[in-house]
């Protein structure tokens, strides 16, 4: 594999097809994914009924505000403001003031889209010992990956990290910040998780992240996720040429294909027309996922 050194002028001229393509296809911001609207909704309309361990009654639930502080969420309007597509914010919610960061059920990303190019400072903030020899195991387990060494994109934690130094990343990039970002004005205090459908006073829950993580380490893994310039998918194409552009995200971008996009679901195709072939590349992140 040999780094990009920049991109060409397809490249450049696939972004601005992308840009120009319109919001709905590109990457979400601001907007709820995962059931975390149906978590905050369940608390407002059960306020005063449900119990949480460690919360108490729930008595009021609070949508973040981007300068800081929230606003109780008391009807459908203020329902709508539980965004959780900004990524420098950790809690979902507030509960009874308290800052929770919601999850589903079941199998789920603790944190999404970790690339290259913050790896060394989120393992730096995280207070995790010999972060370059860390990186350098992670970069032989994406190249494996991609030359098709490994037999699944999920990789166990334990082959990157001791249980402490993974247990210090996953608590500050779920709880406290983002590599990019700094420090959450919202952190979370609890981790509430409760399952997509028919949420009830039975099946949801708040965790510590000591609880949480004592729960779920033997669920928790790296999960290596690849996606192409040239790809079809206007988001994705635009993001992999927004990760290849950065140096520090070099050693994950490669030049030859490995797998191939899943069809658009408005055009059926895997890739974008009129896009060289020769200026295809594979570009990998990778996520901490619950499975």
């Amino acid at each position: 594999m040999k780094p990009i050194a920049g991109l060409l002028l397809g490249l450049a001229a696939g972004l601005a097809v992308a840009i120009a393509s319109g919001p709905q296809n590109r990457t979400k911001q601001g907007k709820a994914s995962g059931n975390e609207i149906e978590i905050a909704r369940f608390l407002m309309e059960n306020a005063g009924k449900v119990s949480l361990r460690h919360i108490g009654t729930v008595e009021s639930v609070g949508a973040p505000d981007p300068q800081g502080g929230f606003t109780v969420v008391t009807d459908a309007a203020t329902l709508a403001l539980v965004s959780t597509g900004d990524p420098s914010k950790k809690a979902d919610i507030y509960i009874n003031g308290r800052g929770a960061s919601l999850k589903q059920t079941g199998a789920s990303f603790p944190f999404n889209r970790l690339q290259r190019a913050e790896i060394l400072e989120a393992f730096r903030t995280a207070g995790l010992a010999d972060p370059e020899e860390k990186l350098a195991r992670l970069d032989a387990q994406v190249d494996a990956f991609h030359n098709g060494l490994l037999p699944g994109r999920r990789i166990p934690w334990q082959g990157i990290f001791g249980e402490e130094e993974f247990k210090q990343l996953a608590r500050y990039l779920m709880m406290q910040g983002s590599p990019n970002l700094g420090p959450s004005p919202h952190p979370a205090e609890f981790i509430v998780e409760a399952p997509a459908r028919g949420i009830s006073p039975e099946n949801i829950r708040a965790f510590t992240f000591d609880e949480y993580f004592d729960s779920f380490r033997d669920r928790l893994c790296i999960g290596i996720r690849r996606q192409w310039i040239g790809q079809e998918s206007d988001s994705e194409h635009s993001r992999a040429v927004g990760m290849a552009e950065k140096p520090g995200n070099a050693k994950w971008v490669y030049k030859t294909i490995a797998g191939e996009p899943r069809p658009s679901r408005t055009s059926g195709k895997r890739w974008r027309d009129g896009f060289p072939k020769a200026d295809r590349r594979t570009v990998y992140m990778v996520f901490i996922e619950k499975i």
